[in-house]
């Protein structure tokens, strides 16, 4: 059965204090809430629990985000990202990521296909930014100055990133995708985050090619038109 469960979390010597002010299935302390209270992983002024993200509301955790079939309910079921990955059922939270400035925080799921998107303290409290059927984020690089998020990316063999206006929910088109031309030409060795919006990625361009460097001031980059996302 669906429910809202609001959570107020204390960490006692590295442990989970007793719950307080949770909706009960049954009687109190079942054997499936204590399960539950043990998955909740506190992120800063959030939470993430397999199947769940959580806010925190006046001390209490309160769900803003579910995967389908989670047994929390929240405002936001990620239909976006449904939409595109018809299994994202069987996925669940793998990453919560703070912002340098903890205001935000950014997610991704894990499992068939994957979803990556931001958790902020106001409105609209959950977005999507990515969702891919066949590559694996398994990096998640905010710039120092907390607005901006790189994503790295696994896809068949080779590493791909992508770079996003975290705020404003949009991807930046990057000057090495100009050089790439095909999908499966690049590679990517390396990014770095050198400071502020300045990010240092290195490309190669063939399996055969040495590695090409790219400073790019994500600040100043324009967004990825539609026709340019992949």
């Amino acid at each position: 059965m669906r429910q809202e469960i609001g959570v107020s979390l204390l960490l006692l010597a590295g442990t989970l204090a007793p719950l307080a002010g949770c909706e009960r299935d049954a009687e109190p302390g079942t054997e499936r809430q204590r399960e539950r209270a043990a998955e909740i992983r506190p992120v800063g002024p959030y939470a993430v629990a397999g199947d769940a993200l959580y806010r925190r509301e006046d001390g209490t955790l309160v769900a803003v985000a579910v995967l389908p079939g989670a047994e929390a309910a929240a405002p936001d079921t990620l239909e976006e990202c449904v939409a595109e990955i018809p299994d994202l059922g069987k996925a669940h939270f793998g990453r919560l990521d703070l912002a340098p400035d903890t205001a935000w925080a950014a997610w991704a799921t894990t499992g068939p296909g994957a979803c990556v998107g931001v958790l902020s303290p106001g409105e609209p409290g959950v977005r999507v930014l990515g969702r891919w059927l066949a590559a694996y984020p398994d990096t998640l690089l905010w710039a120092p100055a907390g607005h901006y998020l790189a994503i790295g990316l696994a896809r068949a063999g080779r590493r791909d990133l992508e770079v996003y206006d975290a705020m404003a929910g949009r991807r930046l088109q990057m000057p090495w995708e100009f050089e790439c031309g095909y999908e499966g030409d690049c590679d990517v060795t390396s990014a770095t985050w050198l400071g502020g919006t300045l990010l240092n990625v290195e490309i190669r361009l063939g399996p055969a090619e040495p590695p090409v460097p790219f400073e790019v001031n994500v600040a100043a980059a324009a967004p990825a038109t539609p026709e340019e996302e992949v």
